[in-house]
Formats: structure tokens, C-alpha cells, sequence
């Protein structure tokens, strides 16, 4: 009697069969998402959307003189003079700016106080799209969504050929009276990052495949939170992250070009942990703090410019360092 005696179905012919069939269906839906995409598309289809949001009323600050150097330039926005969290206005409720953005230039950039916040968008609608969405909470706080990425993700992307840089470029304005926290994620592509002057209460955002530069270059009305970056591959630059003197900072990153500068008017200790994947990377550490710094690397270079404790002010805060690094090259100076 034959082994297959008595099997229905595609065990009546063996598991080659089955394989067979499965194969063929995934060809067949393959081809018809291509050409499913491919008439979708067509020629390019310049568009520009700008969108507008009224936040709520943006609480009180102290009225009282800094002893941080702000920008001249920038409107002005008082300071409290000790850069202390105790001194938040009582019932503080921070917005949520959540980010969902790939394949295009990222701008985020600070606003006239009193402002609604805005994006302004220039891309393909022939092969992105744009999303958003704003939420009041109801208790003085909001979330505001925005997502950016190709049609068809990245099937879409290689049918299309690609994506020319500086093809797409999506802008964000927050005014500079608004508290809010930072979040979610920047993938493939560009972006340019200021929060200099923000009312920003924490950062936590992701970085995919590209090129990011995210500066701060005036401080913040309070300390952040906290500061976490996650970044993929590429070159990635962080500036002048003492002028926010966050309580915790850590930056991660895989494969590329990273360079972290802790430097600015650090009000406060901080625990900062920086693990380093593959490739070059460079810590630049401010004058005026103390600094313990623990650094190792697992193979490559390693090099450490430490501070001369008696050149460093008497009460200055305390930064303590972790730096970990797999493979490459680790300057920290």
C-alpha cells in the first residue's frame, strides 16, 4: 500500500505541493501590489499642507531675571533665576508631542509665545502621506500625533526608485510658552532638531537610518526630566545638552558617527549612560563640573582627557559618566 493511500488534500502529493501553491499565491499578490502601487503613484504630485492648532493658555512663569545667557534674538520668555523644578507653576500639565516621521527632511523649531502649533509639509502626495492629529485632555493638557512615511512602506520605496533628498520636508513650530514632552520616533532620512528655548519637560526619541542633529541651543525655562536618544545607523550629533541639565541622560547608538556634547550651564548632578555601538564616537565634557567618568571599549581606541579637580568651582554640580563601547574608536575629552 502507498504511503499517500487514504491522504486528501496537499498531503496527497507531499509537502512539495503545498510549497508550490504557497509560493505561487505570494507571487501573485507580489505582482499585483506592484502594479497596485505603481498606477497609484504616477508623476509626482507636489503638495503643501500647513496645519494650525490653538493650545490651551500656556501657564504663568516666575517673573524673575536668569543668570543664563539667553538668545537676544529670541522673544522673550522670563526665566526663573535658580533653573529649579520646585519652581513649575502648581498644576502643570505638560502637552505630548508624538512623533511618527520616515523618509524625509525633519524640522522642529521654536515659535512666537502664544502661537498655535504648526506644521507646514512639503512632499509627494503621489507617494506620501501626512497624518495628524490633535487631542485636548481636558486638564490643561494635549497630544498632538504626526505621521510621515512612504505609500506601500518599503515595497512602496523601491518601486518608487528611491527618495531625493530634500524631496520632502516636514516643519514643526511649537511656541516657546507651551510645556511638553518629546517622544516616539524619527526613521529614515534627515532631520534637524532645536529645542533651544522650549518648554520642554522631557526627551525621549528614537532615530532611525540617516543623518540627526539635535541641538539645544538656549536653555529651557526648568531642567528636563530626563534625555534619551536611541539611534540606529548613521551620523548622529547631540548639542549642548548642559543647557537643559537633565537628570538622566542616556544616548544609544548602532552603527556609524556619534558625537555627544554635555556641554553648557549644568545647574544640577546628573547620571548619564552613553553605550556606543560600531564606529567612531566622541564625548565632549564641560569645563566648570565635576566628572566621574567610567569608559571602556570592548576593541578599538580609547581615549580619556580627564579634569583637574582643583580647576573646577567649588559647589559645581556632579556629572556621573558611563561610557561603553563595542567596536571603534571612543574619544572623551
Amino acid at each position: 500500500m502507498s504511503d499517500n493511500q487514504g491522504r486528501s488534500g496537499c498531503f496527497r502529493y507531499g509537502c512539495i505541493g503545498c510549497v508550490s501553491i504557497f509560493a505561487l499565491l505570494i507571487g501573485i499578490s507580489f505582482i499585483l501590489g506592484a502594479v497596485q502601487m505603481t498606477v497609484d503613484w504616477g508623476d509626482p504630485r507636489p503638495e503643501r499642507v500647513v496645519t494650525d492648532h490653538a493650545l490651551p493658555p500656556a501657564p504663568p512663569l516666575p517673573a524673575a531675571e536668569s543668570s543664563i545667557p539667553a538668545n537676544p534674538d529670541a522673544p522673550t520668555v522670563p526665566r526663573v533665576a535658580t533653573f529649579s523644578p520646585e519652581l513649575r507653576p502648581a498644576g502643570t500639565v505638560p502637552g505630548r508631542l508624538v512623533l511618527d516621521i520616515s523618509m524625509g527632511d525633519f524640522v522642529i523649531e521654536p515659535g512666537p509665545p502664544g502661537e498655535p502649533i504648526r506644521v507646514i509639509a512639503d512632499y509627494d502626495a503621489n507617494s506620501f502621506v501626512l497624518e495628524e492629529s490633535y487631542t485636548p485632555t481636558g486638564d490643561g493638557g494635549w497630544t498632538y500625533d504626526i505621521d510621515f512615511r512612504a505609500k506601500g512602506g518599503w515595497m512602496g520605496l523601491l518601486m518608487r526608485g528611491g527618495v531625493e533628498e530634500g524631496d520632502n520636508e516636514v516643519r514643526i513650530i511649537v511656541p516657546r510658552d507651551q510645556p511638553f514632552v518629546l517622544e516616539g520616533k524619527i526613521g529614515i532620512g534627515k532631520s534637524e532638531t532645536d529645542l533651544g528655548g522650549l518648554w520642554v519637560e522631557a526627551v525621549d526619541i528614537a532615530f532611525g537610518t540617516g543623518d540627526h542633529f539635535l541641538e539645544i541651543s538656549e536653555p529651557p525655562p526648568f531642567p528636563y526630566e530626563h534625555f534619551f536618544v536611541d539611534a540606529g545607523i548613521g551620523e548622529v550629533e547631540v548639542r549642548n545638552v548642559g543647557a537643559a541639565s537633565p537628570a538622566r541622560v542616556m544616548v544609544e547608538h548602532g552603527i556609524g558617527e556619534l558625537t555627544v556634547d554635555l556641554r553648557g550651564p549644568w545647574q544640577n548632578d546628573a547620571t548619564i549612560m552613553l553605550d556606543l555601538g560600531i564606529g567612531e564616537a566622541r564625548v565632549l565634557l564641560p569645563q566648570d563640573v565635576f566628572a566621574d567618568i567610567d569608559s571602556s571599549v570592548s576593541l578599538g581606541e580609547r581615549t580619556v582627557d580627564r579634569r583637574d579637580p582643583s580647576e573646577i568651582p567649588e559647589g559645581a554640580p556632579t556629572l556621573t559618566v558611563e561610557v561603553g563601547g563595542n567596536i571603534g574608536e571612543l574619544s572623551v575629552q
